[in-house]
């Protein structure tokens, strides 16, 4: 079993931009992984992302029925960023390519080159 991380970021709270950037997410995961068969996807999502669960999207949109879903709020903290989705995949996957997207780059910049 493999786990792979992920984060992007909406410009606003509403059911367009929540749906467009956690399918970019999922996507480029996808795309940047040899995922053979997903367990489970625990999101977190920041306070103040309320308009749409985006787990909900992912089931949706990748007949995801037989995977486990959690979404739960994130912790947030002083100076902590705003309008953040995060991702974290259990798998059976040859790689762990963890993926950073829009404002989220910015929680690794280790991961910036890739």
């Amino acid at each position: 079993m493999n786990v792979i991380r992920g984060a992007t970021s909406i410009k606003f709270n509403d059911y367009d931009s929540i749906k467009k950037s956690i399918l970019e997410l999922y996507n480029e995961i996808l795309n940047k992984n040899k995922i053979e068969k997903v367990y489970s996807i625990i999101a977190t999502v920041t306070p103040d992302i309320t308009a749409f669960n985006p787990v909900t999207f992912l089931r949706k949109e990748f007949n995801l029925n037989d995977v486990a879903f959690m979404c739960v709020q994130e912790a947030m903290f002083e100076n902590s960023p705003k309008k953040i989705i995060r991702l974290l995949i259990n798998c059976e996957s040859e790689t762990s390519n963890f993926i950073y997207l829009n404002e989220a780059k910015k929680l690794r910049p280790d991961l910036m080159g890739e």
